[in-house]
């Protein structure tokens, strides 16, 4: 479990990084905002996407784990436990990730649009729910007992 967990804080670390380097790049001046400023129809569809995907994925990831078919496959018992935890655990985390980094590029390529700055802060956030610390991935691999 300890490996299944290393791999997913990597995963974790490097969405981080990458939004951090966006960041850097950009507010240093390596890069200038608003490559794309002038692009006002793509800048609405994009919003549009975004938007809806930032709506859609939050909720979906969040409770990924409490569906039953995710529940059953990694609280049956079997040997599979580390592997089956990080298959669901790397897909939630990426519906998180790749829509924060992807928010984070499009804030400064639209020139600071602020919809795009706000969706990433907000999917920052929601990963500290789902954040892999060991005690959380013994937790979702346990078959809980229920008393009568």
């Amino acid at each position: 479990m300890e490996k299944t967990r290393n791999r997913l804080m990597a995963q974790l670390t490097a969405a981080l990084l990458l939004a951090l380097l966006l960041i850097v790049v950009y507010e240093s001046g390596w890069l200038l905002p608003g490559a794309w400023a002038s692009d006002v129809q793509t800048l609405f569809w994009l919003s549009v996407v975004m938007e809806l995907l930032t709506v859609v994925l939050i909720p979906s990831a969040l409770y990924l784990f409490k569906t039953k078919y995710v529940h059953q496959r990694l609280t049956a018992p079997t040997a599979e436990k580390p592997r089956r935890l990080l298959m669901w655990a790397t897909l939630r985390m990426q519906m998180l990730c790749l829509p924060m980094v992807l928010n984070t590029l499009f804030y400064y390529l639209f020139g600071c649009q602020v919809a795009f700055g706000y969706m990433a802060i907000i999917l920052f956030l929601c990963l500290i729910m789902i954040y892999p610390s060991m005690g959380r991935c013994l937790a979702e691999t346990e078959t809980k007992v229920t008393e009568p």
